[in-house]
């Protein structure tokens, strides 16, 4: 039986030369592989900072620290307001544990709005009934290769004078109006997990174009230490009595990666290309080959948003009720082919959530929709076409 996984390995002859490469350089933590990596990435995306760290989780956990009021020897001149205890943060509902409790990690409360069904992404109506004098910043989740209405939120954005975070795990490469996700807000991140668009293994990235949050980000990175950042000697110069070369100025962590990791990185960068227009093929190949069940109404496919070349981590679909999902998804586990709930669902029904500031703006029928409907199944690059037809013919002999 043809077994479909919801990754493939992807790691090569190419990754396995670099990580040999830094096991006989004799330095393998963070150092100049990882600047390197973090140098090419930022090219990539067109942006002026980019902070690599372990994970994306770790990522989520900076980019919201770093908006944190709690650097009592800032010198910026930012306009917006840094987040204090209590002040809110508006977030998809459908949306992963980690970017949720990283909010509630810097005191704040999380706001969960609405997610679409159709295309997943949260609601740009839901956003704004949910803004209200304490709302500092709103995150956008970019879900399983899609865009959230970018462009739309960051207006908002501007016109509230709030911070804006893209949790761009999910779709690292994925284009709007030839722009790439993550670098529209004041923050972006994405994670390089084994089964994302391209791996280091384990590890994420923070990208920014505002020189006082990348140097926060950095220092926060290695235990609040100056080591790493650029205006490290301002520091310094305050601290005169104090060795420069253990100078700590933040409440910070260990989320360091490694030069290992790094390697890997930098060659798959130049892979990201092929893999993402693989991803976006495999799409739109079941996307016509489904239409006549769409049509019938029997389930339904994720919706890219408008001006969007989507670059599918999964292949979503929302099933007429649950019982038709559960059955389905029983049908495919049986003929190989592996599959996931939409993220977490709703967030608001995960038990963990009792543990955190949070408060719900309107009703979330949308996010309940997706928890109880939905289903994706795997989409990785470099699929045969038995592969995908093997997933064609399980689908449809199960709605015949």
């Amino acid at each position: 039986m043809i077994k479909i996984p919801l990754n493939k390995n992807t790691i090569g002859p190419a990754e396995k030369k670099a990580l040999n490469a830094v096991f006989d350089s004799g330095f393998m933590t963070m150092g100049k592989v990882t600047k390197k990596f973090e140098k090419e990435f930022a090219d990539y995306l067109g942006v002026k900072h980019a902070i690599y760290v372990n994970s994306g989780s770790s990522a989520n956990l900076l980019a919201f620290s770093a908006i944190q009021d709690n650097d009592k020897h800032r010198n910026t001149k930012h306009t917006k307001k840094f987040l204090k205890k209590g002040d809110e943060v508006i977030v998809p509902a459908v949306t992963w544990s980690t970017t949720i409790w990283p909010i509630a990690q810097t005191g704040a409360k999380s706001v969960f709005v609405d997610s679409e069904p159709n295309t997943l992404q949260m609601s740009v109506k839901e956003i704004k009934t949910a803004i209200t004098s304490k709302t500092k910043a709103i995150c956008v989740v970019h879900v399983l290769g899609n865009a959230g209405y970018i462009e739309e939120i960051r207006d908002i954005c501007r016109k509230k004078n709030l911070w804006l975070i893209e949790d761009t795990c999910e779709s690292l490469g994925v284009r709007n109006k030839n722009k790439y996700l993550g670098t529209f807000g004041d923050i972006g991140t994405y994670s390089f997990y084994f089964s994302h668009h391209m791996t280091t293994i384990e590890g994420g990235m923070i990208v920014t174009n505002d020189d006082y949050i990348a140097n926060k980000i950095k220092s926060l990175r290695s235990h609040g230490w100056t080591r790493d950042m650029d205006d490290a000697q301002m520091y310094e110069r305050q601290f005169p009595e104090i060795d420069p070369r253990f100078l700590f100025v933040n409440v910070g962590y260990n989320l360091r990666s490694t030069d290992i990791n790094a390697a890997i990185g930098l060659v798959q960068l130049k892979k990201l290309k092929k893999y993402n227009e693989s991803r976006h093929q495999i799409g739109l190949i079941w996307n016509k080959a489904f239409l006549h069940l769409k049509n019938k109404g029997l389930f339904f496919p994720m919706e890219v948003t408008k001006n969007t070349k989507a670059s599918w981590f999964g292949f979503p679909v929302i099933c007429k009720d649950q019982g038709t999902r559960d059955k389905l998804r029983e049908h495919l586990e049986k003929n190989g082919i592996e599959t996931r709930p939409i993220i977490c669902g709703n967030m608001t029904k995960q038990p963990g959530i009792k543990n955190i500031l949070y408060r719900v703006s309107g009703k979330l029928n949308g996010a309940d929709e997706i928890m109880n409907k939905g289903i994706f199944w795997g989409s990785s690059p470099g699929m045969t076409k038995p592969e995908i037809n093997h997933v064609i013919k399980t689908v449809n002999r199960f709605f015949e």
